[in-house]
């Protein structure tokens, strides 16, 4: 019996699963390489993310491997954060190198975030290191929380009893 008849054994069912990989991929085209990890060089490739909001900041993380700094670029745009980056080939890469085996390209990846708060865009810092870029961008003052006094006191304020007029 062959490993691939019908026994349902496991090189059987690594076809079946192939199979429905390949008719994803017709149905759908590059979205179904997005979807498995893979992307072609003349799409941008979308980093993961991390937003973390704290009391004064927001706090974006996004996954860049092999990226220099002078690869990414970042721009604000009212609430919306764009990241774009550009992995480059390595320096030994020329018309004479010769690739014996060649997984990573060059790669751009392109982001846009929308943000939770409204941001002050002169604080705005980003750092890149080991593939990670943090961007650290501050609220404005008006949107971060103040503490309200609380004061112990003797009566309440009245209350004005008078309706309030409806809104025309």
């Amino acid at each position: 019996m062959s490993a691939f008849g019908n026994g349902g054994g496991p090189l059987d069912r690594v076809r079946q699963e192939l199979d429905r990989w390949l008719d994803t991929a017709r149905t759908t085209g590059e979205r179904a390489l997005d979807a498995v990890g893979l992307t072609s060089e003349t799409r941008p490739a979308t980093p993961a993310v991390d937003v973390l909001e704290t009391e004064t900041d927001l706090h974006v993380f996004a996954d860049l491997p092999g990226v220099a700094v002078d690869g990414v670029d970042l721009a604000l745009q009212g609430q919306v954060l764009l990241i774009k980056a550009h992995r480059s080939a390595p320096a030994v890469m020329t018309e004479a190198t010769k690739p014996v085996l060649r997984e990573r390209h060059a790669l751009l990846f392109e982001r846009s975030v929308t943000l939770t708060a409204a941001i002050d865009p002169e604080s705005v810092r980003a750092v890149v290191r080991d593939g990670l870029l943090h961007i650290t961008l501050r609220k404005r003052p008006e949107i971060q929380a103040r503490p309200i006094p609380v004061q112990r006191g003797g009566e309440y304020p009245p209350v004005d009893p008078s309706p309030t007029p409806p809104i025309s």
